[in-house]
């Protein structure tokens, strides 16, 4: 069996699905380096008393991030294979890698690559990096590795590994919502649990542009469509959403349910709606909705976007509207809504589900990565 090790400044929560494949591998045995606290402020992955994983305490100096200990890991590790997460600012991990390639060992990096395709600054620094500091990628979407190749990286040396949630345990929820159950669920929030239930789940910032979501809510009002408006999270936008719905006068409309970090939570309520509306950038909440079955609409402009606006399938499993445009939003929730009239619920269940079944998971990304150690 061969040693790969993975490196990162911290392990998200979120990585648990891939953490415990990787863990599981009966081809290779996988050790795991980095800050056992996160970094990012993001909750960390818990390796508890796992003898797999080296704590390697995080540090920053200006924009500069720096993990101690971790060169010394470098220049006394035997390894098959290494996969780092960074990116230029982080100097440990690529000191790191550096190192390990004057080893003779394949150094692949796990990361987004370019979001857009513009011609710039920074877009150059981060292919030159990519090209310079590592043997491959492992990217996150087919659009940063079209990016890349527009610039001149080698297409062979990007490999598409895109991401996934805690899998296993959303296939043993999926499903398990009675129709008893999701009407009362959606009964505790609503005056009006028949209308259509529109949803947003992540934080309330500027930057998801809530405002045009409220807004649809009032211009499908207008034509007589009425929906529901269920928000999960909690934000800086949340007392400006209030405010605009108190001034559209929908406020039997819409919900504040607040932050939930419950899995089994979360499932009751995305389960419970009908469509998941993200008008700014959309990333792993797209997954988190087509994986339990409820279609998914956000903007087109992939420049702007996060790698996972991918798994969107206009047509199949929700939509894309002009980015910016409230009335294209509109319309293309009308056209979601006459999706899921002209399919059974088992159908187009399937078609959310299918993407994420065949890419968006651990098992998929295991197989990629000792493909390419192989």
């Amino acid at each position: 069996m061969k040693k790969i090790v993975i490196i990162y400044p911290g392990f998200p929560h979120y990585r648990d699905g891939i953490i415990e494949a990787l863990l599981a591998s009966k081809k290779n045995i996988y050790n795991f380096v980095g800050d056992k606290n996160g970094y990012a402020g993001v909750k960390p992955y818990d390796f508890k008393d796992i003898k797999n994983f080296t704590h390697c305490p995080s540090y920053s100096i200006g924009p500069f991030f720096f993990n101690k200990g971790l060169i010394k890991f470098a220049l006394y590790t035997k390894a098959d294979g290494i996969i780092v997460h960074s990116n230029p600012y982080w100097i440990s991990i690529i000191i790191a890698s550096v190192i390990f390639r004057l080893k003779r060992i394949k150094v692949l990096n796990w990361a987004h690559g370019l979001l857009n395709d513009q011609d710039n600054i920074h877009n150059r620094l981060y292919y030159y990096f990519f090209k310079i500091f590592f043997d491959g990628l492992l990217l996150y979407s087919n659009q940063s590795k079209k990016n890349l190749v527009k610039m001149g990286y080698n297409e062979k040396r990007a490999n598409v590994i895109y991401n996934s949630l805690d899998y296993d345990k959303q296939i043993q929820l999926r499903g398990s919502l009675g129709e008893d159950e999701r009407r009362k669920i959606r009964a505790q929030m609503f005056i009006y649990p028949d209308y259509y239930q529109l949803l947003f789940i992540g934080r309330l910032t500027s930057q998801k542009k809530l405002d045009l979501l409220v807004n649809t809510v009032k211009n499908l009002k207008d034509e007589n469509i009425y929906v529901n408006l269920l928000f999960v999270g909690e934000g800086t936008e949340k007392e400006l959403l209030m405010n605009q719905i108190e001034k559209l006068k929908v406020e039997k409309q819409v919900h504040f349910y607040g932050a939930s970090y419950n899995e089994d939570n979360n499932y009751k309520l995305i389960a419970s709606s009908d469509i998941c509306v993200a008008p700014g950038e959309i990333g792993l909440t797209a997954m988190h909705s087509l994986v339990y079955g409820v279609p998914v609409i956000s903007h087109s402009e992939a420049n702007k976007q996060m790698p996972e606006f991918e798994a969107i399938q206009p047509g199949l499993n929700g939509a894309l509207f002009e980015n910016g445009n409230t009335y294209d939003l509109k319309e293309k929730i009308k056209d979601v809504i006459g999706l899921i009239k002209s399919k059974s619920k088992s159908d187009l269940k399937k078609d959310c589900y299918q993407i994420i079944d065949e890419y968006y998971n651990p098992k998929f990304q295991l197989n990629l990565i000792e493909e390419v150690f192989k």
